[in-house]
């Protein structure tokens, strides 16, 4: 069936679109909703003018931004805003970064001591001497308290760090127990006391004992209270009644006279009384020195003339036994009036 005939068919039945119609049905169709068409126009127009506004608005905003770059730029230039804008960027990156470790640390290890150098303590090689032991646990105490080292596992780490000769071979021995789960030496604690236990020398207190028993003061009162704080190191269960006690009876009875006079009521103030006692002995031997007195002074003329004299010093000459001034004549030549020697 050819394209003409297909057309003839639509006519027949209404169907073309360019018939008269179908172009009333679609005009009459129009005419139905005239009222939505129109409300539809008018939130177009609406839509459109609030666009515009808000366009003239922001190019009103982009003017005066322009603007104020411009005036920026007549002013700075061109380099020094570039140069604002780095340094901006790098104070942000900079207080991010404060904010940050004030957020992580605490104000107190930020203190200007922190910044201090802390002198390190000094290595322990296993000398068994009670001296050496306590001032190695002494010095790493402090050490911890000036760097601020609280955990546990950090203190025996730092610490065994220290340990060298035959400290450090018992270590290697304690470790590998340790690592084999046989012993436990986790803690700052549990490690002075096995320290103790392995390098204080044995029977040390009681050595201690005897020897403050028989300690005297009969040299200087300095040489004393070295001697007996010393050995005080290697006691640890004296009350301080006995300490107090027990230094008193060693002193001299001038210097026990003088404590006793000034009502000192422990040991710690009774070392610092004699240690002034000491200091004002010493400067009483200087002063002593310096200046001689009156009868010394005599003395010490009266010996320098009879030096003097036995030397034959000045204008005196010896006297022989007979009392004649200038030894004897008898091998003197004898001298005539006229002042020639005489011949004999």
């Amino acid at each position: 069936m050819g394209p003409r005939c297909t057309a003839t068919a639509a006519k027949a039945s209404g169907q073309d679109p360019e018939s008269p119609r179908h172009a009333a049905a679609s005009s009459s169709e129009r005419a139905e909703n005239p009222e939505d068409g129109h409300s539809r126009l008018v939130e177009l127009e609406t839509k459109v003018s609030s666009l515009e506004s808000e366009i003239t608005g922001l190019n009103s905003e982009l003017d005066e931004c322009r603007h104020v770059i411009q005036e920026m730029a007549g002013v700075f230039g061109n380099d020094s805003i570039a140069d604002m804008r780095r340094d901006m960027e790098q104070m942000s990156i900079q207080i991010g970064l404060l904010q940050r470790a004030v957020g992580s640390t605490p104000m107190v290890a930020h203190d200007p001591g922190a910044r201090l150098r802390i002198p390190e303590p000094k290595a322990y090689s296993g000398e068994r001497d009670a001296k050496e032991v306590e001032n190695f646990l002494f010095d790493m105490e402090q050490y911890f308290l000036a760097a601020d080292v609280r955990d546990e596992a950090r203190k025996v780490a730092t610490a065994t760090m220290y340990l060298t000769g035959d400290a450090k071979l018992w270590w290697r021995t304690k470790f590998a127990e340790i690592q084999a789960h046989q012993i436990q030496l986790d803690t700052w604690a549990l490690l002075r006391e096995a320290i103790r236990e392995q390098f204080f020398p044995e029977n040390v207190e009681y050595n201690a004992r005897r020897a403050l028993r028989k300690l005297e003061h009969t040299g200087s009162v300095r040489e004393y209270v070295k001697a007996f704080s010393a050995l005080m190191l290697n006691i640890r269960d004296m009350s301080e009644a006995d300490k107090l006690f027990t230094f008193m009876e060693g002193l001299k009875q001038w210097a026990r006279n003088e404590l006793q006079r000034q009502r000192v009521t422990d040991l710690s103030s009774a070392i610092i009384a004699a240690e002034r006692l000491a200091d004002f002995n010493l400067e009483t031997q200087k002063d002593r020195q310096a200046t001689p007195s009156p009868e010394r002074s005599k003395w010490n003329g009266m010996k320098s003339f009879r030096n003097n004299f036995n030397r034959g010093g000045g204008d005196q000459r010896p006297y022989s036994q007979n009392g004649s001034q200038g030894g004897s004549n008898r091998n003197k030549p004898q001298e005539n009036k006229q002042g020639a020697p005489e011949r004999r």
